[in-house]
């Protein structure tokens, strides 16, 4: 897949898509239970996501919510050194070592400032949106320490995880959870009130609709 950015409009919007997807988990995500923890028909999966990355006009409203957040869990693990950035794993580490929250999200912002715009734009939607649903967790059964623990290995991992030892793996992979939640809980803070209800566009004011060819496409 190519990197996120060269997927986002000319004006930095986020993929069409991506965005439908975000808007419609927004709105349903709260009331479906296990969402982004059950998984949907494998079959259903493939023929959407072939569909999707062939650029085919996708009524993406009729397809079952658990299936479009597995649509997004593939498309965020297929992000190219992932959403999070490898590269910026140590830094993210290094702010989660903080003592103090207000340390802590101060170091968290200042890493957050070093991704893509694209990455930071989608990172933002997706927070809000995980929170939304993790405020939500007496009907979607999804605390947002549920959905760290899901989502967390698609956003971040380390540049050698390929070379670590499996008792190494996990501790990476506790560590990420560690963030994400902490992301999750705190997105207001870290990322300030527009990282707030930007899952919930109203239909009208979504950007207008990409070029198809430049959708979810996978390079």
């Amino acid at each position: 897949m190519q990197p996120l950015a060269a997927l986002c409009g000319e004006d930095g919007t986020l993929p069409q898509p991506i965005q439908v997807v975000l808007d419609i988990l927004h709105q349903q995500g709260p009331s479906t239970e296990g969402i982004f923890r059950l998984a949907a028909s494998g079959t259903a999966f493939r023929e959407l996501r072939e569909a999707l990355d062939s650029g085919a006009d996708v009524d993406l409203g009729s397809q079952p919510v658990l299936l479009l957040a597995v649509i997004l869990k593939d498309f965020l693990r297929s992000i190219p050194a992932k959403l999070l950035v490898t590269d910026l794993y140590e830094d993210w580490m290094a702010a989660m070592q903080k003592s103090v929250k207000e340390e802590k999200v101060e170091e968290l912002k200042a890493v957050a400032e070093k991704l893509p715009a694209a990455n930071l734009l989608l990172l933002k939607r997706l927070l809000s949106l995980l929170q939304h649903i993790g405020h939500n967790a007496s009907t979607s059964r999804m605390s947002c320490s549920n959905l760290a623990i899901c989502l967390g290995p698609n956003l971040l991992s380390p540049a050698s995880e390929d070379l670590l030892p499996l008792e190494a793996m996990l501790e990476v992979t506790q560590k990420v959870k560690v963030l994400v939640e902490f992301l999750i809980d705190n997105c207001r803070e870290v990322f300030g009130e527009e990282a707030t209800g930007l899952s919930s566009l109203p239909a009208e004011e979504s950007p207008a609709p990409m070029d198809r060819s430049t959708g979810m496409r996978r390079v």
